[in-house]
């Protein structure tokens, strides 16, 4: 069995969606500051040994200590009937029993592979974003691509709840990688769908409603993309008697028309966390913002998001459309995003 093995596409996804919060960040993240690569010369943690070094070993036993492997992790054993590899030319490319072999034309770059265990490298997320152009549709890769620079961690294989992690890729990171690998299959389509993605949604929430907005009108979207996420707004000094805090962030702003677009989930009803969310709507709107906000309700029936949606575009400038088949393809995107919330919207 020649080493090492080079775990890929949809096998890559499995494995980033169960540990990305443990997975050391990428040497190619935009993130890296110099002090991040200082740190990486204080000694590693053991990786795991495997025993795929064994001599002799069969290629279906390595599929078996791979599969045991990545179920140990949390991947689901029924996801892994076939294993997901990459080589990097043709000719390397054998169909043994349990393994699918991918080419990708050229010798793979190094800086995009993370190594997980003795004998075993799994493609970092700037990879497996284009190679997911090959099973997911335009909608997934739009919405794992909010994922991957995101501020959370949603595991699409459990029904728990999101957590909260540092950013690990930037929406540069992925467009460099398409830049520098163009002729690569996927690119094109990953270069399309990135013009869609935004930095630093702090939820699924947040991605959710970003989508709303971003994805085409063939899709139920509102096909407006030129909006920023988090938007911080400092309280002017003459506001500052309005509220406690000294800044606001807006979950989805669109500049052009001063457009903010903030979700209330259940959280938001805390008496507390109630009054707050006032104070922060009275000086935005103060400030000169058209402030427009989306509950957990709305997104959970269909008329009510239509005319909230509706609202949105009134206040962006952009044409409403109110024909019976947008509602439908909007009613069908509203389902996408929330498939995967848990409790309570």
């Amino acid at each position: 069995m020649d080493l090492p093995i080079v775990l890929s596409h949809k096998t890559a996804w499995l494995y980033h969606n169960v540990a990305r919060p443990c997975e050391p960040l990428s040497r190619a993240s935009s993130l890296y500051d110099e002090d991040s690569f200082a740190s990486e010369a204080e000694p590693a943690e053991a990786l795991p040994k495997l025993g795929l070094d064994t001599k002799g070993l069969r290629i279906s036993a390595a599929v078996e200590i791979v599969t045991d492997y990545l179920v140990s992790l949390g991947v689901p054993r029924e996801e892994l009937d076939r294993i997901d590899t990459l080589v990097g030319f043709d000719f390397e490319r054998s169909r043994p029993a349990g393994l699918r072999r991918h080419v990708f034309g050229a010798p793979i770059p190094s800086d995009h592979l993370i190594e997980v265990a003795e004998g075993l490298l799994v493609v970092d997320e700037a990879m497996c974003f284009v190679q997911a152009g090959s099973w997911m549709s335009e909608l997934e890769q739009l919405e794992y691509g909010y994922e991957i620079c995101a501020r959370y961690h949603l595991n699409h294989l459990s029904t728990g709840k999101y957590i909260e992690m540092g950013q690990r890729h930037t929406v540069a990171d992925l467009i460099t990688y398409c830049s520098e690998n163009r002729c690569r299959q996927g690119t094109a389509r990953a270069a399309t769908v990135l013009k869609r993605v935004h930095d630093g949604a702090r939820s699924p929430m947040e991605t959710a409603t970003a989508i709303l907005v971003v994805a085409k009108r063939s899709q139920g979207g509102l096909g407006y993309t030129k909006i920023e996420l988090n938007h911080r707004v400092d309280v002017p000094s003459e506001f500052k008697y309005l509220a406690k805090a000294g800044y606001f962030e807006i979950d989805v702003y669109a500049p052009a028309s001063g457009t903010g677009i903030e979700y209330n989930g259940s959280d938001h009803l805390d008496k507390q966390r109630s009054a707050s969310d006032a104070e922060r709507m009275t000086v935005l709107s103060a400030l000169g913002f058209r402030m427009i906000v989306l509950t957990g309700t709305q997104f959970a029936r269909q008329l009510q998001l239509h005319r909230a949606m509706n609202a949105i575009a009134l206040a962006m400038g952009i044409k409403c459309d109110r024909s019976e088949a947008f509602q439908k393809r909007q009613n069908d995107l509203r389902e996408f995003v929330i498939r995967n919330w848990s409790g309570d919207l």
